[in-house]
């Protein structure tokens, strides 16, 4: 078999005959692949792993993670035109490395296909010489197949939001949004009316959010927790369907006026088909939503997390466990889990030992591993929590 492609189209029973579903694995590289795609009647969405670059200084490192990007999509038959989301990691990031980065986002990314992005500060990336990370999401349809790509409020190399519609059902990606505010309470107060206001744009609600990332710099969790918690809009805290959610703390922003960036993901579907179901309900998120037309249903995971206070080991095996047990509730298995994000508290290399154990005791085998990002950050929702991984599954059924 090609190293460089490995190619899985989920045929009989699952497919009814047909190859009209299929998910497609590029690349793979033991406990992660490079690209995974997976193709709904013509509509081909591809989750890119988050690309690494090299060089001399920072600047060759941001156009070396860039270039990693598009070849990547070149690999899945993809273009920059294509892409729908990014999200930009960069280790000791400070305001004159934004301007770098914003800078390579425009020069990747032509006028008028500007992704919905996120950029996040971490204290560490999978190897020490890295120092920037950048992950995509495209979509792509075959001549004659019907996908609308909307962008909206361009600006500096990025779309506000990006809605992408095909088959009757509507995936709307909003960009990390920053506020305004003198702590974090009133940020993050004015960025929840921010994306509010992204999503009635989009033609869609809170109602509709169904994957929510939250990065707080210098998160203290004993001290912050509240503050955060009291911030979130009455249609969401008061909501019984809450969307699935990560909190992280950061090191640093864009700004250093900024405290908190949140971004999300809402799906809205035009037709009585279309469903979601929330499944796991807690006190301001939901661990699991769903949301399908008449296609695939497609499964975004909250950040799962083990007991505070145990060893890594402990806690990456109890993660695994919950994935697991998630993903079944919603009558899926490991091997539909497409995309993932690993978050690690005071990352070090050694660090990655623990996961390949964890993964391959509760069924995510590396023939199916999908696309990932690894990054070492400062905190999670408790100062004794060691891991946490979210993802997107898609189950072709």
């Amino acid at each position: 078999m090609n190293k460089l492609v490995y190619l899985m189209v989920i045929l009989g029973s699952v497919l009814g005959g047909t190859a009209a579903q299929q998910v497609e694995y590029i690349d793979p590289a033991g406990g992660y692949t490079q690209v995974v795609t997976v193709t709904d009647r013509g509509v081909k969405t591809v989750f890119v792993s988050g690309q690494v670059g090299e060089g001399t200084d920072f600047a060759a490192h941001v156009a070396s993670a860039f270039a990693g990007v598009v070849q990547r999509l070149e690999q899945a038959g993809a273009t920059v035109n294509d892409v729908v989301k990014i999200r930009i990691f960069v280790k000791d990031l400070a305001p004159e490395l934004y301007n770098t980065v914003a800078e390579m986002r425009r020069e990747t990314f032509p006028e008028g296909s500007w992704p919905a992005s996120t950029v996040a500060g971490v204290q560490a990336l999978a190897r020490d010489q890295f120092r920037v990370e950048v992950e995509a999401i495209a979509v792509v349809a075959e001549p004659g197949v019907d996908l609308e790509i909307e962008r909206l409020a361009p600006s500096n190399g990025f779309s506000g939001t990006v809605a992408v519609t095909a088959h009757g059902v509507t995936t709307i990606y909003v960009s990390g949004q920053v506020g305004e505010g003198d702590d974090l309470g009133a940020q993050a107060a004015s960025v929840w009316q921010r994306i509010g206001q992204r999503l009635e744009a989009a033609g869609a609600s809170y109602a509709d959010l169904v994957k929510t990332t939250s990065y707080i710099v210098n998160f203290d969790p004993d001290a912050d927790m509240r503050a955060y918690r009291r911030s979130y809009p009455r249609d969401i805290s008061r909501s019984e369907h809450k969307p699935a959610s990560t909190l992280l703390g950061v090191p640093a922003l864009a700004s250093d006026q900024f405290v908190v960036e949140i971004d999300a993901i809402a799906v809205v579907g035009a037709d009585e088909a279309f469903e979601r179901e929330f499944v796991g309900p807690e006190r301001t998120y939901t661990q699991v939503v769903t949301a399908r037309g008449t296609g695939p249903k497609t499964i975004y995971l909250a950040g799962q997390v083990g007991r505070p206070g145990d060893s890594l080991a402990d806690q990456a095996e109890q993660v695994y466990a919950n994935l697991a047990r998630r993903l079944a509730a919603v009558g899926a298995t490991p091997s539909d889990l497409l995309n993932v994000t690993v978050y690690i508290p005071g990352f070090s290399e050694a660090d990655l030992a623990v996961l390949g154990p964890a993964r391959e005791k509760h069924g995510f085998l590396n023939g199916t591993a999908p696309a990932s990002t690894l990054l070492g950050i400062q905190s999670l929702y408790s100062t004794k929590a060691r891991i946490e991984v979210e993802g997107i599954a898609v189950v072709l059924q």
